[in-house]
């Protein structure tokens, strides 16, 4: 059997190793600017689905992982995941769930470097809990507070647990910064997929993240998609319009202090879809390739995940093409093959006319 791979997957890179789009440069950047930076912060990196948010956070995470045995630098980080942890649950469960699994993961993640006293143990065990019990009585409709009404002063009982819970937080999070035994400067926390889980609970995790984990020594670095903001603040104020506008964007920025866009337009997309057409069994001349990139560009564009499926269509494709061709394919059929696809995906109404009048 043929040894050659048909597919692409769609996975983020998990170190600079596999930066095929020499993004690396942005990565050094970011990194260096969360040493230097005071705290609290939150910085935003901004991308519709697809666009390598995921991939340059492990590569932030590396090199700040890097700098682990440098007493002057060292980053203690943590990673959540929030669609994980909105899967099997309620909306109003969510939000717990991921403010709970934060301190969770920096625990895991400091392991030994992190003396854990009774006292620190105790308190992680306490906001644990309580969050955990938010979510229960939500769950049981017992009370009809979540974290973020309560934050907001809806419940004074709540709101008085929430000020003792933050409060623990921050001891917490002092000792972990004051443990001799470690060099831990700051603390990282890397929020995924806010763009993947229900808009309304992407929000309700931002205003929590404000009102409960917004200490110093902490670093907050989200993945979100400004428009699934746009989309959980609507029950709020509405559908966006010119009028309104101000009213969302108040909102994102007093969440995020440094938003950062993701910059696809940069990527070295030539460089990509080489390696990829490679692993696909599929070489271009230099001549020919930057023929392909200026097809993607007048088509899907450099989003990352459309590029994966597009050449996961093409190679599928090409093998039908093969297996009807007893083998052999020209070099053309395949440069026309490329066009018709992107004109299929972005241009549906003119593909059509080609299947009409072929």
């Amino acid at each position: 059997m043929n040894s050659k791979i048909r597919s692409i997957t769609d996975q983020p890179i998990r170190n600079v190793n596999s930066d095929l789009l020499e993004s690396e440069k942005y990565a050094n950047a970011l990194s260096s600017f969360i040493l230097e930076s005071d705290t609290p912060l939150t910085i935003g990196m901004q991308g519709e689905w697809g666009t390598g948010k995921t991939s340059l956070m492990y590569m932030i995470k590396e090199k700040l992982d890097g700098f682990a045995q440098e007493e002057d630098y060292a980053i203690a980080t943590s990673w959540v995941n929030t669609w994980e942890y909105s899967m099997f649950k309620g909306a109003e469960q969510t939000t717990p769930a991921v403010l709970k699994g934060m301190l969770e993961k920096l625990k895991e993640s400091c392991g030994d470097n992190w003396t854990l006293t009774d006292d620190v143990e105790n308190k992680i065990k306490k906001v644990g809990s309580f969050l955990g019990n938010v979510a229960n009585q939500i769950v049981s409709s017992q009370t009809g507070v979540d974290v973020k009404d309560a934050a907001a002063g809806n419940s004074n009982k709540i709101l008085a647990d929430i000020a003792e819970i933050k409060a623990d937080i921050k001891d917490v999070i002092s000792a972990l910064i004051t443990d001799e035994k470690n060099p831990y400067k700051k603390v990282v926390f890397f929020i995924d997929d806010l763009d993947r889980i229900n808009p309304t609970d992407a929000v309700e995790v931002l205003e929590s993240l404000k009102n409960i984990f917004d200490i110093n020594n902490c670093i907050f670095i989200l993945a979100i998609d400004y428009d699934v903001v746009v989309k959980g603040l609507e029950d709020k104020f509405g559908k966006k319009t010119d009028e309104n506008e101000r009213e969302f964007r108040s909102f994102f920025d007093k969440i995020i202090q440094v938003p950062f866009s993701m910059p696809t337009g940069a990527y070295n997309i030539e460089n990509f879809l080489d390696k990829k057409l490679n692993d696909l069994g599929i070489a271009l001349d230099a001549d020919i390739l930057p023929k392909y990139v200026k097809v993607v560009s007048n088509t899907v564009g450099f989003n990352p995940r459309s590029l994966k499926r597009y050449l996961n269509t093409f190679s599928l494709l090409r093998k039908i093409s093969e297996m009807s061709d007893e083998g052999e394919i020209d070099k053309d059929d395949d440069f026309v093959l490329f066009n018709l696809i992107g004109i299929q995906v972005s241009y549906p109404r003119v593909f059509r006319l080609f299947n009409q009048f072929p």
